[in-house]
């Protein structure tokens, strides 16, 4: 385990914490590298309650902020037995598991509640797109035995949320601030999810979602948007009150037409959380699109594979 000397996080918690985590937080100033410990003190997880609730209850999936496999635990009766006497042995990997999933969404509040969270500002050139007729380069590092959802490509296989799922096509927004982002459409049965990856510096930002119709957020959306040239400062969406964040202007390569270059202009908006995501967006043929997800963490998803049939 790397010791990270400019990080004021005692090494017995950097040791619990994913490496991206650790790099980040060393490059914070003094004052939010406290602000992260404080809060992740307060909000990690004890090895030692779990087995206490394990053995009394049995209730660890609830402390774990785990409610639907603690349902589905109890509804199994635990597995039976079996389920509860592996859980045993599994308890201190999965307060690992969850205090690594509650380091990454401190210090993703962190940076942006405190504005650290773009790419180091670029010169115009850079910024520029070059060559718009093809996405973007934005290849990571390929390891066979540690597949990331960074490598996902059409036809991978992955689990998310206690289900299998495949991906079955790739969207790239290539956008004029020199950011990119990855929407890839997953398929389980007859349900399906939309997967958005965007990497800022160290850090990997996952939300997952569905497409939601534009006239159930606002029936005269569209019409607005034409009218004024942007949908309103706030907007609501099922019990959710969302704000404007952001205007994106930039390219879109979806894999199914043929990564052909289409022009494309979103409004992101976010909840006061800045947890829950709506995105607003219209091409070059005026035709609007809207999804509606939630910020998740990568560690959420797992057993990442090719597809068998190649």
């Amino acid at each position: 385990m790397e010791v990270f000397a400019n990080s004021i996080v005692p090494y017995y918690i950097q040791q619990d914490l994913p490496f991206a985590v650790n790099a980040q937080v060393a490059t914070l100033p003094e004052d939010l590298q406290k602000e992260f410990l404080k809060e992740y003190n307060r909000r990690s997880k004890n090895i030692v309650i779990p087995y206490v609730l394990h053995f009394l209850f049995p209730a660890h999936y609830l402390y774990l902020d785990k409610i639907l496999l603690q349902i589905f635990f109890w509804i199994t009766f635990g597995g039976f037995g079996l389920w509860w006497l592996i859980d045993i042995f599994r308890i201190p990997s999965l307060v690992r598991k969850r205090n690594a999933e509650i380091a990454d969404e401190i210090l993703r509040h962190i940076l942006i509640m405190h504005g650290r969270h773009r790419q180091p500002t670029q010169s115009a050139d850079a910024n520029r797109i070059v060559n718009p007729v093809q996405p973007r380069n934005l290849e990571a590092s390929f390891d066979p035995t540690n597949i990331t959802i960074e490598n996902l490509r059409t036809g991978y296989l992955l689990d998310y949320g206690l289900k299998t799922w495949q991906v079955v096509n790739q969207t790239q927004f290539d956008w004029n601030d020199g950011m990119s982002e990855r929407e890839y459409k997953l398929l389980s049965g007859n349900e399906i999810l939309y997967l958005n990856v965007k990497r800022e510096v160290a850090m990997l930002e996952c939300k997952v979602g569905t497409v939601v119709n534009l006239y159930s957020i606002d029936a005269q959306l569209d019409t607005t948007i034409q009218r004024d040239g942007n949908p309103p400062n706030v907007l609501k969406y099922a019990d959710f009150t969302l704000y404007r964040e952001s205007k994106l202007t930039g390219l879109m390569f979806n894999q199914a037409y043929g990564n052909k270059p289409v022009k494309v202009v979103a409004w992101d908006y976010l909840d006061q959380t800045r947890t829950y995501h709506l995105r607003i967006g219209r091409d070059e043929h005026q035709k609007f699109f809207a999804t509606f997800s939630k910020q998740v963490s990568e560690v959420e998803f797992s057993e990442i594979l090719p597809s068998g049939d190649g």
